[in-house]
């Protein structure tokens, strides 16, 4: 799961679903699930949703348009919404249950940052979506990463037991 760092419209195929607009959001199914189905380390030469460093193989990137320029401390003109993460929620548990994807499986992009050691803010190479949902003033800690984890998990796994 993340957050596509740009505007609440931006759509890219790095994510096999973008979830855009604030309120009323639109799932957009941008890439084949399939195409990521396998070992896709060392394959540039064929194509795959490439949302996370060599973490792409077998898995599912979901991504809510929104936190352009955003920082920890402030999480500027399209910070995350309820909405999106209810809807993020929805379809992380939906594609789960259809898949047979136990959610323990589910990470976020600051779950996968934080275990491969590249997770944090400040330089463009670290990576801290989705591990605060509040724009905060006190340092960004790992422990965050984990915590929104689980905040997710719960919420995806309570979806599943009551399907819309």
């Amino acid at each position: 799961m993340h957050w596509t760092a740009h505007g609440y419209a931006a759509v890219f195929p790095a994510y096999h679903y973008c979830l855009t607009g604030p309120h009323a959001v639109v799932v957009h199914h941008t890439h084949d699930l399939r195409a990521n189905m396998r070992d896709v380390r060392g394959a540039a030469d064929s194509p795959y949703a490439a949302h996370t460093a060599d973490r792409n193989s077998w898995s599912i990137g979901l991504a809510i348009a929104a936190m352009d320029a955003a920082t920890p401390a402030d999480f500027g003109a399209s910070p995350l919404t309820e909405p999106q993460l209810a809807a993020l929620c929805h379809v992380a548990a939906r594609l789960a249950a259809f898949y047979g994807i136990g959610v323990a499986a589910i990470r976020t992009h600051a779950e996968a940052a934080l275990a491969d050691g590249y997770f944090g803010a400040g330089e463009e190479r670290l990576r801290w979506d989705i591990a605060r949902l509040r724009a905060s003033a006190a340092a960004l800690l790992p422990a965050e990463a984990t915590t929104t984890g689980d905040w997710f998990r719960n919420r995806i796994a309570e979806s599943i037991a009551r399907p819309r």
